[in-house]
């Protein structure tokens, strides 16, 4: 059974190869006024240059096969660039006419598709396009029909380095990311919506301003009036209801309710290493100091105390 399948595996790729060829020798026929023809085979890949008489002028082409599909592909050598061809599906190759002029060398370069070696034969290695008068003295030439054909163009070969690849993915997704952020931004949605912005934060310029009062004196109209001498003690109690009378904090200290406060906020759950809490988690005590206040559990300066600490940097 492995016999007969093996014969049917040889049968196959030899009439592919007889396709193959006899299709790229009957497009030769039909371009060319005049060819000849070197042709080159081995046990894995076979080659077969023409060149001849296009338009009046000297052609060369190729065409190239794999006897196992894509197990060998080729290139063109040309200024010392190397330059790849369209291809079938097998990786085969059918260049009729080559887009040269005289004058201009080439090579046929084989690689193997495995270990992306050169092949080390030199039977087309830096051909140079002979001039016309050169050609005409060709021996064992064939004639052709002469109805032209398109030339074929090289193409530079495409390599593209591993980490280029890493470079472009990081770019698109930071372009990615730039731009749902324009987009959030244009619509006022997400963190750039002001009304989810305000949601849930302690304005402390509010709270200082609604327990600190501060006597305005730009809007105090001075009048001119006759002065009078008093005596130094007078001048002290004038002084001191002066300050009593305007300042919330120029009063005698309140007896101190000695409540753990500390204590209190960890029954509650809450860490008291002010310094590592964000600014929520300290809104949240913020309320907490605000009841224990309004209870009258603590007083009023251990409330401002407390509070100092809570917001200071």
């Amino acid at each position: 059974m492995k016999f007969m399948l093996a014969v049917l595996s040889l049968l196959t790729i030899a009439g592919f190869k007889d396709e193959f060829i006899t299709d790229f020798d009957q497009k030769v026929n039909e371009a060319y006024s005049e060819y000849a023809v070197t042709e080159y085979y081995n046990q894995n890949y076979g080659i077969k240059l023409v060149k001849g008489l296009l338009d009046g002028e000297v052609r060369y082409g190729f065409c190239f096969y794999s006897e196992n599909s894509k197990d060998y592909y080729v290139r063109v050598s040309y200024q010392n660039k190397i330059y790849q061809l369209p291809t079938d599906g097998r990786g085969d190759v059918q260049a009729v006419a080559l887009n040269l002029k005289e004058g201009d060398m080439f090579s046929i370069v084989v690689y193997n598709s495995r270990s992306k070696s050169q092949e080390p034969f030199s039977e087309f290695k830096n051909i140079q396009i002979m001039k016309k008068t050169e050609f005409e003295t060709l021996e064992d030439t064939f004639i052709g029909l002469n109805k032209g054909t398109n030339l074929t163009n090289l193409k530079s070969e495409i390599k593209f380095d591993p980490d280029l690849w890493l470079y472009l993915s990081v770019l698109g997704i930071v372009l990615l990311c730039a731009l749902v952020i324009f987009i959030y931004y244009k619509r006022r949605q997400g963190l750039f919506n002001q009304e989810i912005r305000s949601q849930n934060v302690f304005n402390f310029r509010e709270f200082i301003s609604s327990n600190f009062e501060v006597p305005g004196t730009s809007s105090q109209s001075y009048e001119e009036t006759d002065f009078e001498v008093i005596e130094e003690d007078d001048e002290e109690e004038t002084s001191s209801s002066f300050f009593d009378e305007h300042y919330s904090w120029a009063r005698e200290e309140e007896e101190r309710t000695d409540f753990d406060v500390n204590s209190y906020l960890q029954d509650k759950g809450f860490i008291t290493d002010y310094s590592i809490l964000s600014e929520e988690e300290k809104n949240l005590i913020m309320l907490e100091l605000m009841l224990l206040r309004d209870k009258k559990q603590i007083t009023r300066d251990e409330y401002l105390e407390e509070t100092a600490k809570l917001w200071k940097k």
